[in-house]
């Protein structure tokens, strides 16, 4: 059976609505999304929600929300349509029934009546003879009378099973290792592993680039696929995992830091979680580490993907997004610092995104070097000798007539000067008595963010 007519290049994503939207899943798609749009393909979401028991439709729009904040747009998808609907798999259990049947009638599945008591007894037995488990085929030659309970399996045919990978060139599976595999639950309900298989072929899927973990996956789905008479994708593309810093697998259970939304949330821009996602796993052959999507679309090639997982670097993440924030337009940088900032009116903001730049890791950060511009901060202990210099500093400052930055910061620095200091011997003790903080933007900056009567207050306050 052929594929329907498409574009020449249709890719997706298949994620569960089973909890947060995982990085792995914005890895996977920012690769998809890549490739379909330098090929001038289609990228389709589509939502495999086939888990009654963990399923949920908020879980389903958390994914929707994390790869709109990314930028990772889908062509087709449940919210949006398109010629090879429906795009949920829940909504397509009829597809699934009818493709099952082909094969019972055809004598490529079966009919399975065992109880779950009676498979986790093979099971032990063959833990008992230490041999890997394959199911014993009882209900293909000789099934329990009386039952009508049942799910289907399919029926192995042996031989070996080859595809090739984008990444790891060919691939051979011994088919006769597997054992008959269920393809329909007795609940009526699709496995993965017969579910994706359809899916893809019916929606004319033509590359399917996924986590390595489903490497082990893809020949039990090319079995399915050969049986029903479906034309095989063209290629798969078996991506490397993200690993936690540990070296594990970034999980969902184990590991917070794996939510999208959470770098959204602590100030990450969009922008740069792609960049970062991208390095994961690929080297683009230099030491250059900045990209934007349309370079990547441009750089970005299978052959340099590596082979084994790639460890999340917190560290490296905080270091780019340091980068795009102080390449940021003060506009810009004002507009998104609003949301981490909202007690500062529009104007200050604008006043303080230029001094901010280097300082910030994050957005988020904004708020803990800014809140001394609407909350006082409580008094500070300053030293004796700190005190002393603050009393030059602020006769100096009150004779400021204009209270912008660089005239105060060149004030200060001829006081330090004149003391035979180094500035920040004056800058420190003020940032203190202003702030309360030993970290604020520049000291000009600092001050003259606020009204000179409150910041001369301040200072007399931690002088006296």
């Amino acid at each position: 059976m052929a594929v329907p007519d498409s574009a020449s290049v249709r890719v997706r994503i298949a994620p569960s609505p089973t909890g947060f939207a995982h990085l792995g899943t914005a890895s996977t798609a920012l690769y998809n999304v890549i490739f379909a749009r330098r090929e001038g393909g289609v990228f389709v979401l589509r939502v495999d929600d086939t888990d009654v028991e963990r399923n949920r439709d908020e879980y389903e729009h958390v994914i929707y929300e994390a790869l709109h904040w990314l930028g990772l747009e889908w062509d087709e998808g449940p919210d949006k349509g398109g010629p090879h609907g429906p795009y949920r798999q829940s909504e397509r259990l009829d597809l699934y029934r009818g493709e099952a049947g082909k094969l019972l009638e055809g004598g490529q599945a079966y009919k399975c009546y065992c109880t779950r008591q009676e498979l986790d007894a093979e099971r032990r037995q063959a833990q008992v003879a230490k041999r890997p488990y394959v199911y014993s085929r009882r209900c293909l030659t000789n099934p329990p009378a009386g039952r009508t309970e049942f799910a289907v399996r399919f029926h192995v045919p042996g031989g070996e099973v080859v595809f090739t990978d984008m990444i790891r060139g060919e691939v051979k599976f011994d088919a006769g290792l597997f054992g008959d595999f269920i393809i329909v639950k007795s609940d009526g309900y699709p496995t993965y592993n017969f579910a994706s298989p359809v899916d893809d072929a019916t929606m004319a899927i033509t590359h399917v680039i996924r986590g390595e973990e489903h490497l082990p996956n893809t020949p039990y789905q090319l079995l399915v696929v050969d049986a029903l008479g479906y034309t095989r994708p063209e290629a798969f593309a078996h991506m490397p995992l993200i690993l936690a810093p540990d070296g594990g697998k970034l999980s969902k259970r184990k590991h917070p830091e794996a939510n999208v939304v959470l770098y959204r949330e602590q100030g990450y821009l969009p922008e740069v979680m792609i960049n970062y996602l991208a390095l994961l796993g690929w080297n683009p052959g230099s030491e250059r580490e900045i990209f934007s999507f349309d370079e990547l679309v441009q750089e970005f090639s299978f052959e340099r993907v590596q082979h084994g997982g790639a460890r999340f670097d917190r560290k490296k993440l905080d270091w780019i997004n340091s980068k795009y924030i102080s390449a940021l337009s003060d506009e810009d940088l004002a507009a998104r610092l609003q949301p981490f900032v909202p007690d500062l009116d529009a104007g200050t903001l604008r006043r303080a995104a230029a001094p901010l730049k280097t300082r910030l890791q994050k957005l988020s950060d904004a708020k803990a070097l800014l809140e001394y511009l609407w909350t006082e901060p409580p008094p500070v202990e300053l030293s004796v000798q700190d005190r002393e210099r603050l009393q030059p500093a602020a006769v100096a400052l009150s004779l400021v007539q204009n209270w912008d930055p660089v005239a105060i910061h060149d004030v200060l620095a001829e006081v330090a000067t004149s003391a035979g200091l180094k500035p920040n011997d004056i800058f420190m003790p003020l940032r203190l008595a202003v702030t309360g903080k030993r970290i604020s933007p520049p000291i000009g900056d600092t001050l003259a963010l606020l009204p000179k009567d409150v910041a001369m207050a301040r200072i007399a306050r931690a002088k006296d």
